[in-house]
């Protein structure tokens, strides 16, 4: 019986109607943060993993975090038009080459010749992805192939350096050569871009990557100048102060027939990823690392070192690689005891050299130099490298391993590279966190 005063209400229930469960389920929607409920945008999730600033007039993409796969997803999301201007760009611009050759010749020879670890496909995978997510499907579309960019496009991009090959001057020094004895490698990257794609170039700031398994090891940090949609490098530099460099050789066979050869791009990047000047001789791991897989191209990779390193192992702190496509033996050319060391192209495949006037030019001035006893410091090492200019010129780097610096200068117009006052970056400021 229902006693006085008492109102009427359901079982278990509550006089506005609703139940005990109910209402519990209520009381914790209301409590939850109003960002728990509402879904991650592409834009935060790319935002966690890369940023897109501007550093002494320079284009600078950080990547951080240990999930190699979002890194790919921010570099794709905030460079996506970049990467497509760019792959349209190329198809115009590079010599002999259409939309028509890029479908019947490279396109098809990517998909065959190279293999990519597990962090590599799962960058590809991300930057991809990041690309879609920012432009959409109907975003993807190529005004040069008249077709929507895929994932193999992507691959394609990234092997574009093994079916061409770059030109490229360089030389290291140290020890008598210069003042203090600090390790100097000046490097110039020259490739028929265009405009274009020149103007697209950008320093790409990599932080390091914890070990995640046997078949995803430790990475090293390090800094790169390159180009958006990129995972390998031609020219950078890691945390440790080891500079990787890669110089084309004459390759015959244009490109191997079989598959398994790695991207030398690719390969330059592990180098950097994996080797330690201060644990080991980068020349001997470097030709290892080297010889473990095929080449699709004839290939000079110059690594360069900080003094501590070379000392500690009473070595020079440079050497270049010399590897092609039919020989997995790697040939290891040191610094002698002149203190430099000089590599253009020589265009060969385990031949004598050809004549290379750049080559000889970048002697000659150095020969000048020793003989009026003066130091090479930045601008000696400028005007060595327009002894060797190109009007195909991309970028010229001067690194300092030892203070962990490089000077950076891109082409601008028709004034090519190696004329351009060079930006000074540190790493202390590369990996700052930008406000």
């Amino acid at each position: 019986m229902q006693k006085s005063g008492e109102r009427a209400i359901g079982a278990a229930g509550h006089r506005d109607g609703t139940t005990h469960a109910g209402a519990v389920i209520l009381c914790l929607l209301l409590l939850l943060p109003v960002a728990a409920v509402r879904a991650q945008s592409d834009g935060e999730r790319a935002a966690k993993a890369g940023t897109l600033s501007t550093l002494k007039n320079l284009r600078v993409l950080r990547l951080s975090g240990g999930d190699v796969k979002e890194r790919g997803f921010a570099h794709g999301y905030l460079l996506a038009a970049d990467i497509l201007d760019i792959f349209d760009a190329a198809l115009g611009n590079l010599p002999n080459f259409n939309a028509r050759r890029y479908e019947t010749g490279l396109l098809p020879w990517s998909r065959k010749t190279f293999t990519w670890d597990a962090d590599a496909t799962a960058e590809l995978d991300g930057i991809f992805a990041g690309m879609t997510a920012k432009l959409g499907p109907d975003g993807l579309q190529s005004s040069a192939l008249n077709r929507a960019l895929t994932r193999e496009d992507l691959v394609a991009i990234n092997v574009l350096a093994d079916y061409f090959g770059p030109v490229c001057s360089a030389f290291a020094a140290w020890g008598k050569r210069t003042a203090g004895g600090e390790v100097l490698h000046a490097r110039s990257l020259d490739f028929p871009l265009g405009p274009k794609i020149i103007a697209s170039q950008i320093v790409v700031v990599s932080e390091g990557v914890p070990a995640r398994g046997e078949d995803r090891p430790a990475r090293q940090a390090w800094v790169a100048v390159t180009w958006p949609g990129l995972i390998g490098l031609y020219s950078g530099m890691n945390r440790a102060g080891l500079v990787v460099c890669i110089h084309d050789a004459y390759n015959l066979q244009k490109g191997v027939k079989d598959s398994g050869s790695i991207s030398r791009g690719l390969l330059a990047r592990r180098m950097l990823d994996e080797i330690d000047p201060a644990a080991c001789d980068p020349a001997e791991k470097g030709a290892q690392m080297a010889a473990a897989h095929a080449a699709a191209c004839g290939n000079m990779f110059q690594l360069t070192w900080p003094k501590a390193a070379a000392e500690k192992r009473s070595t020079t702190p440079s050497a270049v690689l010399e590897f092609d496509v039919a020989d997995r033996t790697v040939g290891i050319r040191r610094m002698d005891e002149s203190g430099v060391l000089v590599v253009t192209n020589h265009f060969r495949v385990r031949s004598k050299p050809a004549p290379c006037e750049r080559y000889t030019k970048i002697c000659e001035g150095l020969a000048t130099l020793e003989q009026s006893g003066k130091l090479i410091g930045l601008l000696e090492a400028r005007k060595l490298l327009m002894a060797a200019e190109q009007a195909i010129a991309a970028h010229s780097v001067y690194f300092y391993p030892d203070k962990l610096e490089l000077h950076v200068a891109l082409t601008r117009g028709n004034i090519m590279s190696p004329r351009v006052t060079p930006v000074a970056l540190t790493f202390e400021e590369l990996f700052a966190r930008p406000k």
